[in-house]
């Protein structure tokens, strides 16, 4: 049988960068730990089929396994996560694989709006993190139509649909998935990032994960236009915990952006003042009227010395679930409605009267739009009123 001469550093880089043990691995290639253990200190050898087996379940190309050292590798946009340690920070392959699939969208998009002659959008960049937060926010709110075609909405999931169709109305394609492409095997986690934005004048993106709460995506959407709107994209996990600290000086700027678009001070003071129930109580009632976490409502409080840092971390801490653990994900649903959802409404109706025009190929769409097979556009199409 074949021998295949792979470097046990690279085979171990390889072990660390998929976040899996020896046991782990051992149980899926139906090996013993011993032998797994052999392999990485170059003591045994693998077959071609056992490598190649290798590769498949951690998620490299195979010829990395035969390279003489480890690849460095780069992610393609900015991170400005504030990890409590390595291991947080330290992207994950479900992370990276995410940014690929998300830039090869954007990459189409591009295309698709300089072949239609279409100009680029004026909001890209439009400020810096000099400017003044306010007036950020009242920028996006202005060109969104925030109050009248968003604010109206009373309930979690409508008002984040009306939010992410005022967006797209923009020419901003939002993107919301809680896996990898379409594995279910593979949940993206909200405890490593949130969301992402791709700056680029021609074909903004934000991701959104979509496990979390439908408050908070409300949120971490709201955070991801800040970073368009002063022209840096990168990785967020949009904490309202954060303070300024070298890099998070960006994240503290789109946090206090998002806030003041979701929870504008004038009219959060006067509801706050008008209640008079315990502050647990007076808090849940601000977030149900705006449609914000509670977190959230209580970062704003804060930041406006209206409770005091003591009361604001108390309560977070009370309430740290609700925001660092509340799962949406769900596997029912209309099809068709997930589709357009997780690939963006706007991408998804441009890739199909691309395909209409002769100038996508059906077998790129459905590449696009994670296999989707071509004998069902005509529904999708249906499902997005373009029929």
């Amino acid at each position: 049988m074949a021998v295949a001469h792979v470097n046990p550093e690279v085979l171990r880089w390889a072990v660390e960068r998929a976040d899996v043990t020896s046991a782990d691995l051992g149980k899926a290639l139906r090996k013993t730990e011993t032998a797994v253990e052999g392999w990485l200190d170059g003591s045994s050898m693998l077959t071609f089929r056992q490598a190649q087996d290798l590769a498949k379940r951690l998620r490299v190309p195979f010829g990395y396994l035969f390279l003489s050292e480890p690849p460095h590798e780069e992610l393609p946009i900015a991170d400005f996560r504030r990890g409590s340690d390595v291991d947080r920070v330290r992207p994950s392959v479900d992370l990276r694989d995410t940014i690929a699939e998300t830039l090869r969208k954007q990459d189409w998009y591009r295309d698709f709006r300089l072949d239609n002659n279409e100009e680029p959008l004026k909001v890209v960049g439009l400020f810096s993190i000099d400017s003044r937060t306010a007036d950020v926010a009242e920028s996006i709110a202005s060109t969104l139509d925030f109050a009248v075609k968003v604010r109206s909405e009373t309930q979690n999931d409508r008002f984040l649909r009306a939010f992410v169709d005022q967006v797209e109305a923009q020419g901003i394609l939002v993107v919301r998935n809680g896996v990898v492409q379409q594995d279910t095997n593979r949940a993206l986690n909200v405890e490593e990032f949130r969301g992402f934005s791709l700056v680029d004048p021609m074909a903004p993106v934000i991701f959104i994960n979509n496990t979390d709460s439908a408050s908070v995506k409300i949120f971490t959407l709201a955070h991801e236009l800040a970073h368009i709107w002063i022209g840096q994209g990168g990785i967020s996990d949009a904490d309202p915990t954060v303070t300024s600290n070298g890099t998070s000086d960006v994240e503290t700027f789109c946090n206090a952006v998002a806030a003041e678009l979701l929870l504008p001070w004038s009219q959060v003071a006067t509801s706050w003042r008008q209640r008079k129930t315990a502050m647990s109580e007076r808090v849940r009632s601000v977030s149900r009227e705006f449609n914000v976490s509670t977190v959230m409502v209580a970062r704003q409080l804060w930041t406006h010395s209206a409770i005091s840092r003591e009361d604001f971390f108390g309560f977070y801490e009370q309430e740290r679930d609700n925001w660092t653990a509340t799962r949406q994900q769900s596997s029912g649903g209309n099809y068709y409605w997930n589709v357009s959802v997780r690939n963006s409404r706007l991408l998804t109706r441009a890739l199909l009267r691309s395909v209409d025009a002769w100038k996508t190929s059906m077998l790129e769409a459905s590449r696009l739009l994670g296999r989707v097979k071509p004998a069902n556009f005509k529904e999708l199409k249906k499902s997005l009123g373009m029929l």
